[in-house]
């Protein structure tokens, strides 16, 4: 009995941290996405600017953990004529030292403009 535990323990134990950071890497991406489609909304506003989606991005990322929840995080985008695209990056939290796994989440909108 006490043999299968010394062999068996370290693979359950290994099993338990992989399932948790599967987790945190799956919360910071959706953190990340959910970042990337608010700043592009707000930007792609018909008074929205690329200043204010960035804004809006990095507001999102703070109200969801900041970096507790995405290490290193940074915001990139642009509103163009007739888009809003924003990319979000960062570092998912990890349970294994020396290792981070990479986020990086993108969302585009069409800008809102009165046609016609």
């Amino acid at each position: 009995m006490t043999i299968e535990t010394v062999i068996m323990l370290p693979v359950i134990f290994l099993l338990m941290f992989a399932a948790l950071q599967a987790g945190l890497w799956f919360h910071a991406r959706s953190v990340a996405l959910g970042a990337a489609q608010e700043g592009a909304r707000v930007a792609s506003a018909e008074q929205g600017t690329g200043s204010s989606g960035q804004a809006a991005a990095l507001d999102f990322i703070v109200d969801a953990g900041g970096s507790g929840v995405l290490d290193g995080y940074g915001v990139s985008g642009s509103r163009g004529g007739t888009e809003a695209s924003f990319t979000v990056t960062g570092e998912a939290q990890s349970v294994f030292p020396g290792w981070a796994p990479t986020i990086s989440q993108s969302a585009t909108r069409p800008v809102e403009r009165i046609t016609g």
